[in-house]
């Protein structure tokens, strides 16, 4: 496989065998290396960006459920590398793996989607005989703009978050319907970040940037971010998120 969807393929391969049944089930996908699993357009496919991690995120409570996983990880063949300066990575070979809890207090980070993306993922086939866990299509849009807008420090037009989250409105025609389909925390919670974004001074340059394709796409884009925008409005706009 040399395009960049089979390299990602492969990576989550490689980690979804070593972790077996067992992990497998427990752990969800997350990140810009599931990307192109949410891409239903093959055009736009092959623009997804490169990668050089997986990560996974899990339902742990307190300091000795997290030391347990660690175990049960080195048993795998995943180990810790004194090179990492971040505190939830453990190696695969050469694969950079990132293992991340729900409970904010475990690592001292956390992202306020993950609990909820681990509640509601979905099993999705890798190939024949192998499956993992991945997010929803409204949970990775809502963990991804929660990481941009804790590390992103505004600079759209150097956000891989962003990018990734381009390339999945871009590239899912069914996202809207599927935003607008969300509970109602995700949806308005989306909308309202949608809605900032459409004002920052660089998003128009973050979409021409990043939309390839056929004169009018970014057009398309723009349009989709319109009507997620309006999803909240739609029903339950009186609803205030709990947070």
């Amino acid at each position: 496989m040399t395009t960049v969807k089979g390299q990602l393929l492969q990576m989550l391969q490689t980690v979804a065998q070593s972790l077996g049944d067992d992990l497998r089930e427990r752990l969800v996908f997350v990140g810009g290396c599931t990307t192109a699993l949410f891409i239903t357009d093959e055009i736009v496919l092959e623009g997804v960006r490169a990668t050089d991690d997986v990560d996974l995120i899990v339902d742990l409570v307190g300091h000795a459920q997290w030391a347990q996983l660690q175990d049960q990880l080195r048993q795998k063949g995943f180990v810790e590398s004194p090179e990492d300066e971040i505190i939830c990575r453990m190696r695969l070979g050469e694969l950079k793996v990132d293992f991340m809890p729900d409970d904010e207090s475990i690592l001292g980070f956390s992202n306020r989607w993950y609990a909820k993306g681990i509640e509601t993922a979905v099993t999705c086939p890798l190939n024949e005989t192998l499956n993992i866990k991945r997010l929803t299509p409204e949970l990775f849009v809502a963990t991804k703009l929660e990481a941009y807008l804790g590390r992103g420090n505004g600079d759209l037009l150097g956000s891989r978050d962003i990018e990734d989250i381009l390339l999945v409105v871009d590239g899912r025609e069914e996202l809207v319907t599927e935003i607008q389909n969300a509970d109602d925390d995700v949806r308005s919670y989306i909308a309202e970040k949608f809605k900032a974004l459409l004002t920052h001074e660089d998003f128009d340059h973050s979409l021409e940037g990043n939309i390839k394709g056929p004169e009018g796409r970014v057009d398309i884009v723009r349009e989709r971010f319109v009507a997620i925008c309006n999803a909240a409005e739609r029903e339950g706009n009186g609803d205030q998120l709990a947070q």
